[in-house]
């Protein structure tokens, strides 16, 4: 078989249709799921951080925040938040070891096989979704030994687990986006940091909208963090949820079709 030949194989190959480039992504997921439960401190580590704040901020911010309440009350509070905000910073985990695949020749060799251009980035976003439903266990299996408690049903419950998931997924998309751009590993974490923080701590996830100054106040209603821990607080406690929920998915949409096409592009750019 000539190269070109084989060159035309593979081309033909990348552009088969969706049930071909599903398969590539499941596999390349598979792959990825595989790496992270042979290593599982990944995840253990990744999760060590939230559940270290929420502790800390539990035992700090309870009596500030409901002072007529327990420690219990403000952990029902909190823990929708330290959810989200485990899951949105171990995104540039997934950023990362995505550039470590691009930079040590794991893309170059797949860019030799006839497989869809998209199974890399795409497969890398679904196996990180696997770390990061471990980590939404671990995280509300500890919040409750602090008071954290479901008061719905059974749906609630499952959709409590999956939507933080869906959300956190959309800001990979960011991460993975900073990746295919990224000179350096630590260039990722660089470009995630600064603005996942005010985005996590200026939400009504550690305090209410009105614990802020007015200034900001329109900001942190508007805020995704805001709208996803709200969410979750709803399907925890069978209070208003539907609306978060809607909305959080909503905001899902928009930056995962935003930025996984500037990924592709980026990523396609690149394989040139």
């Amino acid at each position: 078989m000539t190269i070109s030949t084989a060159s035309n194989l593979v081309a033909k190959r990348r552009e088969g249709g969706i049930a071909r480039t599903l398969n590539d992504i499941a596999l390349i997921t598979q792959r990825n799921l595989l790496l992270d439960i042979r290593n599982p401190a990944v995840i253990v580590g990744a999760t060590g951080f939230p559940v270290f704040l929420m502790l800390i901020f539990t035992a700090s911010f309870a009596r500030v925040v409901v002072p007529q309440g327990s420690y219990s009350d403000y952990a029902q509070f909190l823990v929708p938040l330290s959810i989200v905000q485990g899951l949105l910073f171990s995104t540039t985990s997934i950023g990362t070891a995505l550039y470590n695949d691009l930079d040590s020749g794991m893309d170059t060799r797949l860019r030799t096989l006839p497989i869809a251009r998209s199974a890399l980035l795409a497969g890398r976003i679904l196996g990180g979704a696997g770390r990061l439903l471990a980590q939404v266990i671990i995280i509300t299996f500890v919040g409750y030994f602090i008071g954290f408690r479901f008061q719905t049903g059974i749906f609630a419950i499952v959709t409590f687990l999956l939507l933080p998931i869906i959300f956190a997924s959309a800001f990979s998309w960011i991460a993975v986006f900073f990746a295919v751009k990224a000179k350096a590993a630590e260039s990722v974490q660089v470009s995630m940091t600064p603005w996942l923080l005010p985005l996590t701590f200026l939400s009504v996830g550690l305090v209410p909208k009105e614990g802020f100054p007015d200034w900001l106040q329109g900001f942190v209603a508007i805020n995704p963090v805001s709208t996803a821990a709200q969410a979750l607080r709803g399907l925890a406690t069978g209070g208003s949820a539907i609306g978060f929920v809607l909305q959080t998915l909503l905001w899902s949409a928009v930056i995962t079709a935003i930025f996984s096409t500037l990924a592709i592009r980026a990523y396609q750019r690149r394989s040139v």
